[in-house]
């Protein structure tokens, strides 16, 4: 009886109802946690028309037309990643965060999506929807500080939102488009933006673009032109980013051999710590595949294209003055797409086995989940009072707001881990952020008893 349900399965229209109703329920997750984050950090800062990292006396909420004026002056003074802010003003301009959330919810689906499409596309096989919710446990367990790339709104804007880009225009230059006017164009724009979009993820995709383009030319003698205009415009998207006056101030780093060479084995240390279990099954999977004659010639070598791309994107932050956790975003989805490729190739045909794997890591994801929502929604009630107490403020002569500072937050799922809150002192730099967002005289925090 499950060996005819699961042959009923196969047909086409029946996977792609399984895979929505899974790509639903991801959605579903997502919006939950993404309601239960409230604003946090820079989000307060990027309400406002950016002029310097300072509040000043009249700022200008943002709208979406002022964004480029804002954007010019957060490149000369703060950073240039004009793209990823770019997204984060436009977010920040609503009164209600809601808009973010369903938005922030289709992204997260939508990554899920592209990883799929890359396994199947470099895999030669077809979708399957027991398959996907391992991608979404993949990105579950080993997304950094999931809370900060994926539901901050700064941090979301800054990594969620920029993958799409970079690994949209791996997914574009992947399907060699016929060159014409228009495509060529697209080409351009999209190869600017991922240029743009990082430090180091950006860079990594174009090189995974390059490496399939020799790949090409190599067994076809082809170069496809529209892939050549991407590229150059990467370049240019990229230096742009790079050549900012604001990170060149921010950014200033003395590059010792001996300064890179502590951070390459400090990147190391953080990979094998976060990815070893990653690396291990990788390996096993990719020797299997091997000796099994799974893996086809161009497989193989998209496989490690995207190795290739994992470790560049990862230790090109060796240039870094630092590297947090949520800056490796990029490399672990090009490990991902190298992992599912192998996948799809040993288990494509298969509906059990995949479908059991599923239910066993389902049951880690609930043991997972449970502490992780607890610790967001203690948060969540924590800032809401927040919120009610300044907004409570609004009727007091003087303007002014006292409020409990945050209990230590203990889930890397919580956006509030890490990111800067209220501090006792009210002329501390986010106290004095949230009073401007408020419109309150000041906020003061104190801690609970």
């Amino acid at each position: 009886m499950i060996k005819a349900l699961l042959n009923k399965l196969r047909t086409k229209p029946n996977r792609m109802i399984l895979s929505a109703i899974v790509l639903v329920l991801v959605f579903i997750i997502l919006m939950i946690l993404n309601m239960k984050t409230m604003y946090t950090a820079d989000d307060y800062i990027y309400r406002f028309v950016y002029h310097t990292p300072g509040v000043e006396k009249h700022m200008q909420r943002i709208t979406t037309w002022s964004i480029p004026y804002s954007m010019y002056n957060h490149y000369m003074n703060w950073n240039g990643r004009f793209v990823a802010h770019s997204v984060v003003q436009f977010f920040m301009q609503f009164d209600s965060k809601m808009v973010f959330n369903i938005f922030n919810s289709l992204i997260y689906v939508l990554l899920l999506v592209f990883i799929n499409r890359f396994a199947t596309k470099l895999s030669g096989k077809k979708s399957n929807p027991f398959i996907l919710p391992l991608i979404f446990f993949f990105t579950w367990f080993y997304i950094p500080f999931f809370g900060q790339s994926v539901l901050w709104v700064s941090g979301a804007g800054n990594y969620l939102w920029m993958s799409i880009i970079y690994l949209g225009y791996i997914l574009y230059n992947l399907r060699n488009p016929k060159l014409n006017a228009l495509n060529m164009i697209f080409a351009a724009i999209l190869g600017f933006l991922a240029g743009a979009s990082n430090e180091n993820s950006g860079p990594a995709a174009v090189l995974i673009v390059l490496l399939f383009m020799v790949r090409r030319f190599i067994k076809e003698r082809k170069i496809n032109l529209n892939s050549v205009a991407g590229v150059v415009f990467s370049g240019i998207g990229f230096i742009l980013m790079m050549m900012s006056p604001g990170s060149q101030k921010r950014g200033n780093m003395h590059r010792t051999p001996e300064i890179i060479l502590s951070n390459i084995k400090g990147i190391t240390k953080l990979l094998l710590h976060n990815l070893v279990s990653v690396y291990v099954l990788f390996i096993i999977l990719f020797v299997v595949a091997i000796l099994m004659k799974k893996l086809t010639r161009d497989s193989f070598w998209a496989v490690v294209f995207f190795i290739i791309g994992h470790f560049a994107a990862a230790y090109a932050l060796a240039m870094s003055p630092e590297y947090p956790e949520r800056t490796f975003f990029g490399s672990i989805m090009f490990l991902g797409i190298a992992l599912f490729i192998i996948v799809y190739q040993l288990f494509s045909e298969m509906q059990i086995t995949p479908l059991l794997i599923s239910l066993v890591i389902a049951v880690c994801f609930v043991f997972s989940f449970m502490p992780a929502y607890h610790d967001i929604s203690t948060s969540y009630y924590q800032v809401t009072q927040q919120y009610k107490n300044i907004e409570a403020a609004k009727d007091k002569t003087p303007k002014n707001a006292n409020v409990q500072i945050l209990t230590p937050q203990k889930s890397k799922y919580n956006a509030y881990n890490g990111t800067v809150g209220i501090a006792p002192d009210p002329a501390s730099w986010m106290n004095v952020w949230e009073s401007k967002f408020f419109g309150v005289d000041q906020i003061s925090g104190y801690y609970e008893k």
